[in-house]
């Protein structure tokens, strides 16, 4: 029977097939390792997370930096939502929706409460009123007024720590 012999070597005008094109992820994994993979994934996945931050449509997270989050956190229902918020690629549209009569369908507020516990706080058919970014402070002033509905969810994981 006939055999072939195979050449595995490259000649000179070949060159040698490198590795398949991997995904980012992988190619870390081998380089650090499963453990060291998991930390750096962990550590980017909660980059954008703040204590307090408000979302509403495709707007947010935007951090909250003041305001009477803490009075809807100990669940006292102010008649507003009083914020003070970072500036940012948000805040032609606040303050377009403040100068509308526009409403929002859902403004979803969440909090870190303690180590281990999350609070979202869900305000349904509300209105921006308000805003004001004057000085040169990196902050904004809004209200959530004319809402229809609050809802409140808390997420606790494991036992609760002092």
């Amino acid at each position: 029977m006939y055999q072939r012999e195979h050449d595995r070597s490259t000649g000179s005008g070949q060159t040698a097939r490198g590795r398949r094109n991997v995904h980012p992820v992988l190619a870390l994994q081998r380089l650090i390792g499963n453990r060291g993979t998991t930390r750096v994934l962990a550590r980017q996945k909660n980059k954008a997370q703040f204590q307090n931050s408000v979302k509403f449509g495709k707007v947010g997270p935007i951090e909250i930096k003041g305001g009477n989050v803490g009075e809807w956190v100990a669940k006292k229902t102010p008649d507003d939502l009083i914020l003070t918020t970072t500036k940012g690629k948000h805040s032609d549209e606040l303050k377009r929706m403040s100068e509308s009569r526009e409403r929002i369908e859902k403004l979803t507020v969440t909090s870190v409460v303690g180590e281990n516990t999350i609070l979202v706080i869900t305000f349904s058919n509300a209105r921006i009123k308000g805003y004001s970014a004057e000085g040169s402070d990196e902050t904004e002033d809004w209200k959530v007024v004319d809402f229809d509905a609050v809802h409140r969810e808390s997420t606790s994981i494991g036992k609760a720590r002092p």
